[in-house]
């Protein structure tokens, strides 16, 4: 069943992100949390912005794949060690990917070497769904090293980081984006995955709040390691 899966991911992951952007992007145009952050020019450098950093994405992605395939195939890490059924160990390495995520944002924030290249993410002042690709191209690079060496020790399968990429596309166009949601729907989401309401506080223009809320998908990270902020009710200037 899992090389079943696997395959299907790889075909339709593509459409499936492409899909998904589409209609958050459309949906916070129709109902947006701030109407004065529609602003089509800011959008389409995002999005030229995303689109040249999609071709180094993919290729990259495509030999990162074929990477932990072949690590895989060598029953090399952690969680190799543990022999766990394709499900847990796929549930396992998924839990694993986005807690690594978690850390590395952090990192970004507090050393500066790395805040180098990701406070271009974090200068937008128009956040919606076309900062979530709005990302210097130097940070991915480093991203992919650093998976590249972290990954094959935690034994992740290659099964779950397309899962896990298939999750965490939409789950970060859904929490940067403009769409308005009410203070009850979005603590009854926050429960499950990371929201609007909670990440626009990571993109204050206020440093304490800025340091806080680094998930990706999963919230209980932030509240696992205190990085938790509760997000208030009024607008949240963005920007650095």
């Amino acid at each position: 069943m899992l090389p079943q899966l696997i395959t299907f991911l790889k075909t339709f992951t593509p459409y499936l992100l492409g899909g998904v952007f589409v209609c958050i992007y459309i949906g916070e145009h129709i109902y947006p949390q701030q109407k004065e952050l529609t602003y089509f020019r800011h959008d389409a450098l995002n999005m030229l912005t995303g689109l040249v950093n999609m071709a180094f994405v993919f290729t990259g992605g495509v030999y990162f794949q074929q990477f932990i395939t072949f690590v895989n195939a060598r029953h090399f890490g952690v969680l190799q060690l543990f022999g766990l059924p394709a499900l847990p160990g796929l549930v396992a390495g998924f839990l694993l990917i986005d807690c690594f995520l978690y850390w590395w944002h952090r990192f970004n924030h507090t050393i500066p070497f790395f805040w180098w290249f990701h406070r271009y993410h974090h200068k937008d002042k128009k956040m919606n769904s076309t900062t979530a690709v709005r990302f210097h191209t130097g940070e991915l690079v480093l991203s992919y090293l650093i998976k590249l060496m972290v990954f094959p020790l935690l034994g992740i399968s290659v099964g779950a980081v397309l899962l896990h990429s298939l999750v965490l596309f939409p789950v970060i166009v859904f929490h940067h984006s403009n769409l308005k949601i009410n203070g009850k729907k979005d603590w009854l989401l926050r429960h499950l995955i990371v929201t609007p309401r909670m990440h626009r506080v990571h993109h204050s223009n206020v440093k304490f709040d800025t340091d806080s809320n680094y998930s990706s998908v999963l919230p209980l990270w932030d509240r696992l390691f205190s990085t938790y902020h509760k997000p208030g009710n009024g607008p949240v200037q963005f920007g650095i």
